[in-house]
């Protein structure tokens, strides 16, 4: 770690005192406000520019406007040592993956946090899901990029907090869009909302029809959602919901011979045995803050239930989902402007009961059940954090919290000839973390920190067992990892500019792969240890309102330091390869011009290196290769006519129609590594606004 803070030291300092140094040498210039962001994803209001920690935030118009709203890679562009892979498959969601944790997800996030709107989207067991999260309803977000299990707990590689539109300002408005494209897209959406004295609402519904550019790749979500707001003297409640019922098909992964053959269709044995998935997904959250002086109380609680059918190529699963949580958290702040302490202390637990039953795939249909058994997943955690400030200079963060899980599973499928595989199994881990920001100049914070997090398999990968057995893989371990981090963050006028290195260091790192006897599901062992050094840079620029520049570049350095496959002969040693399924380079940038009413236009470019795809590959034979792509985006903000505001707009996708893979699926068997993106795609919208004044 220090050698490699010693490389990359005068890079950091380079690019971060560069707007220093403009801003120390114009002083006839006319002084600009610096920008006093704060962002809530570190549990505390902190300055963005103070944070000790990697922290993005993107929020405004541009997550939305003139965008198809297909996935959340439209929401988290330019973010640096973010890596989104729109699979542009409905039955898997997108992969989400932060400087390399989470790569591994087969479906779904995996190694990820996600909260929408303050209520978790993430599971007690780790797993996240996705469906019922609209892009085009998104109204910021805010990541840490690393480690932040002392804040989060479980599966927090990284943490993504997701906040919905807000009501508007008048008493009612109201807007709906719809938007059509190639590849069979049709989006329409609706959205009401207001304020009435201390009572704010917001409600929304969408409907996505998508016949995808893969043959056996439809798909088809119902979403809704609101959020009710009611705020007075020192209370503030705040109740939150969301809905989806969704149908997808899934055409699978191909081999490189059969993307030279024709990229655009479905693996073959997905299409017979009509592999894809639909159920559905609702959740409720309610959150209550009350003002103590200095201080505050902070109660939240949160319910979801989900039924899923989802037929693979060798079964049909059937999951049926309850999951409830509470946290509570006092929080108080004392001291003086010279020396000021934030802190907040509390306790949290989640219940997760899932009944799974898996039955053989006969052509989609449901045959002799495999599997049957109930799995709960029970977590009780106690944390502590607190934020010290130094006469504005010093901000010191500290946190540690302790988390106890207890998974058990209940065997419902026994006879004489298959024993009972119940059984339980207890985990718990201390996460502590630290770091410090020394505001150095002004305009000029660097900052440095340690986190030690812990991610344990999901309920998921611990009933995938490779033998077929029920019950939960014994042998498969938590993930474990130390990080440690050197950034710095400068802001001139409308410029800001972050830099970043990090070192983590993982034991028991969770991979996939496939075996012969189901080659289309994914099981995990346990790596033994292996290292992830990476450095960021972004900018992001406004020079003046409506316009908004960003760019990032990630360097990801992944690999194995002590991994053996195999027993006997057939050990391998797997030391100094490469953790497949991370890009190791990654460029974007975003570019939007808009006015409150008038012309906007916008665009997107993305350059990814390429990708391992296996374990074993020493050489680097196989990978999926490095691809660019530019989208493209404009139209008119906010045409009168009559009583309404008409906005229409329209773009393009992968404008120079390059060809390239969206994902892997890593360790793939038969050489099923590759997931192909769709060509050059057209789409155009039109929005309509009533009671919203601009």
């Amino acid at each position: 770690m220090l050698s490699m803070i010693r490389r990359a030291l005068p890079l950091v300092c380079a690019v971060a005192c560069s707007p220093l140094e403009a801003q120390e040498t114009r002083r006839d210039t006319v002084p600009v406000a610096l920008d006093t962001l704060a962002v809530r994803v570190l549990r505390v209001p902190l300055p963005l520019i103070r944070a000790p920690y990697a922290v993005s935030a993107v929020s405004g118009p541009e997550l939305t406007r003139a965008r198809p709203g297909l996935a959340l890679n439209e929401t988290l562009v330019a973010i640096p040592g973010v890596q989104v892979d729109n699979r542009f498959n409905y039955a898997l969601g997108e992969r989400i993956s932060i400087r390399g944790f989470g790569a591994r997800a087969q479906f779904g996030v995996r190694g990820v946090r996600v909260l929408v709107d303050g209520v978790p989207a993430t599971l007690p067991d780790g797993q996240t899901t996705l469906n019922h999260v609209d892009p085009a309803t998104l109204g910021s977000a805010e990541v840490i990029r690393g480690p932040a299990a002392a804040l989060y707990g479980n599966a927090s590689g990284g943490v993504i907090r997701l906040s919905t539109l807000g009501p508007a300002d008048a008493p009612l408005a109201a807007e709906g869009r719809v938007v059509a494209g190639s590849d069979g897209l049709l989006r329409t959406q609706g959205s009401v909302g207001g304020a009435a004295g201390p009572l704010r609402y917001h409600a929304d519904a969408s409907r996505l029809a998508y016949e995808g550019y893969r043959t056996h790749a439809s798909a088809e979500n119902l979403l809704g959602g609101g959020v009710l707001a009611y705020r007075r003297g020192g209370d503030e409640l705040r109740v939150t919901g969301r809905f989806v019922r969704f149908e997808a098909l899934n055409p699978g992964s191909l081999s490189d011979s059969l993307l030279r053959v024709d990229r655009t269709k479905a693996f073959a044995r997905n299409v017979a045995q009509r592999t894809g998935e639909e159920g559905r997904h609702g959740q409720v959250g309610a959150t209550w803050e009350h003002a103590l002086g200095a201080g505050a109380l902070e109660v939240a609680a949160y319910g979801l239930v989900r039924s899923l059918k989802n037929p693979i190529p060798d079964r049909v699963i059937d999951l049926e989902r309850r999951v409830g949580g509470i946290r509570a958290a006092l929080s108080g702040r004392t001291g003086s402007e010279d020396a000021s302490l934030r802190w907040t202390a509390g306790a949290e637990t989640e219940l997760q009961r899932d009944d799974r039953r898996n039955h053989a795939n006969q052509a989609g249909a449901r045959g002799a059940l495999r599997l049957d058994q109930r799995e709960r997943v029970r977590s009780r955690a106690a944390f502590a954090l607190a934020t010290l400030s130094l006469a504005g200079r010093v901000d010191v963060l500290g946190a540690v919290r302790h988390d106890a899980f207890r998974f058990s599973a209940h065997d419902r499928l026994v006879s004489a000839t298959n024993p009972d595989d119940s059984g339980s199994r207890t985990l718990r881990h201390w996460s502590p973390t630290l770091g410090v920001s020394v505001s150095a100049l002004r305009g000029l914070t660097v900052y440095a920190n340690y986190a030690h997090a812990f991610e344990t398999p999901t309920t998921t990968e611990l009933a995938n067992r490779p033998g077929g057995a029920g019950g939960f893989n014994p042998e498969l371990e938590p993930q474990v990892t130390d990080s440690y981090e050197l950034g710095s963050k400068a802001q001139a006028g409308p410029l800001r500019v972050e830099a970043a290195v990090y070192d983590a260091r993982i034991r028991d790192e969770l991979i996939g792969f496939q075996v012969p006897e189901a080659p289309d599901r994914t099981f995990f062992r346990n790596a033994g240890r292996s290292r992830r050094r990476g450095a960021e840079v972004s900018a992001a620029l406004t020079p003046r309102p409506g316009v908004t520049a960003r760019a990032a570049y990630s360097y990801t350095d992944a690999r194995f330091t002590e991994y053996v496959v195999g027993t006997g002969n057939a050990a391998a040693d797997l030391a100094g390869n490469r953790v497949p399924g991370i890009a190791p380079h990654r460029w974007e940038g975003t570019l939007n011009v808009a006015s409150r009413r008038g012309p906007f236009a916008g665009l997107d470019a993305r350059r990814v290196s390429s990708i391992p795809v296996r374990d074993d590959d020493r050489a680097g034979a196989l990978r999926s290769p490095a691809y660019s792509l530019v989208d493209v985006r404009a139209g008119w903000e906010a045409l009168r006519v009559g009583g309404a505001l008409v906005t229409p707009s329209a773009g393009i996708t992968n404008l120079f129609d390059a060809r390239y893979n969206t994902s892997v699926v890593v360790n793939a068997f038969g050489r099923r590594f590759y997931e192909p993106g769709p060509g050059r795609a057209l789409y155009t919208g039109v929005a309509v606004a009533l009671g919203v004044q601009r």
